[in-house]
């Protein structure tokens, strides 16, 4: 019988075969050879060959290891396809990057995590787009859109953007150059992401129910799990929401409109990615919680909406 680590194991270990195949190694202490050995460890410990310390948060370690097993999955599931060539030069950050998983906060100065972030949306494209094209993560000049792709017969692109403050502002110019970034491209229609990771409490999406005795050293960690998904998933929904409304208190909708009239819709996509624990068959294992919630300031066109709902069936290995 296979277990969950056990898949994990053997992903990772295909992952390392990829990469020696296309002259790329997991280096030496870096994050990814910290993750990928934590899927090892896991594994190791689901079959009792080492102990489990019940002492220790195993939160973040838990969020390592469904963060890069979603993306090395994604990336599997590619490797034979027509445009793998285009992702290389990404997958090489995978090494660089301080945080290698989109689950976990990154610093502001890890550009090698946001630019993961176009890998990952450009592997979920390889399941329906065609003709796909990254902008070059070491000579890019920001001045392209970070993806463009041919999909129902248009050219599209698609602007990365990550935030590190919740302040209306810093969305709105995330938005604004996302927005530049896709009407100065080739492409006739454009959407901008922005990825709200690095904003969210993941103490409150997946937290301990002694918290303040775990800080105190008297107590193990006893962690929280939530009845269902929508739980933890409506959290995360309220930063967006509270988000969106500080964007407008301080912008303006008429203003937000203004901006993406052109090639993009008025409106922008969030993409999000944390770790919860969920009931399921009387345990509570952990679960990866990703979302897209798109956010319109006015009607949208149904075509955005569908390259929208093509996005999230792929993020959530649907098609």
């Amino acid at each position: 019988m296979k277990y969950l680590f056990d898949i994990a194991q053997h992903d990772i270990f295909e992952f390392e075969q990829l990469l020696n195949d296309i002259g790329l190694t997991i280096q030496a202490d870096s994050d990814l050879e910290r993750v990928s050995l934590a899927v090892i460890e896991a594994n190791a410990k689901a079959h009792k060959e080492i102990l489990h310390d019940n002492s220790i948060d195993i939160r973040e370690f838990i969020s390592d290891i469904a963060g890069i097993i979603d993306f090395v999955k994604k990336i599997l599931k590619h490797k034979n396809h027509p445009d793998f060539q285009q992702i290389i030069p990404h997958l090489e950050l995978l090494n660089t990057a301080s945080t290698a998983t989109l689950t976990s906060k990154s610093r502001v100065t890890d550009d090698g995590n946001n630019k993961l972030f176009e890998l990952y949306i450009a592997l979920l494209c390889m399941n329906f787009a065609t003709n796909i094209c990254l902008d070059n993560p070491v000579n890019s000049k920001g001045n392209n859109p970070d993806l463009t792709f041919d999909f129902k017969g248009g050219k599209w692109a698609i602007a990365c953007k990550a935030l590190h403050s919740d302040k209306g502002k810093t969305l709105y110019d995330a938005i604004e150059k996302g927005t530049e970034q896709v009407n100065r491209s080739s492409a006739n229609k454009g959407i901008v992401i922005v990825n709200f990771k690095n904003i969210i409490d993941r103490n409150k999406i997946w937290p301990l129910i002694n918290q303040e005795q775990f800080d105190n050293n008297n107590e193990n960690p006893l962690f929280a799990c939530f009845s269902n998904i929508e739980q933890p998933l409506q959290i995360l929904k309220t930063y967006i929401c509270e988000s969106v409304q500080r964007l407008i208190d301080s912008i303006g909708v008429d203003n937000l409109i203004r901006l993406s009239e052109t090639k993009c819709q008025a409106g922008f996509l969030v993409f999000l990615h944390a770790v919860t624990s969920v009931q399921y068959n009387g345990e509570c294992p952990p679960t990866i919680l990703k979302l897209f919630n798109y956010v319109p300031f006015k009607p949208t066109q149904n075509e955005y909406i569908e390259l929208i709902d093509k996005l999230n069936e792929a993020m959530h290995d649907r098609i």
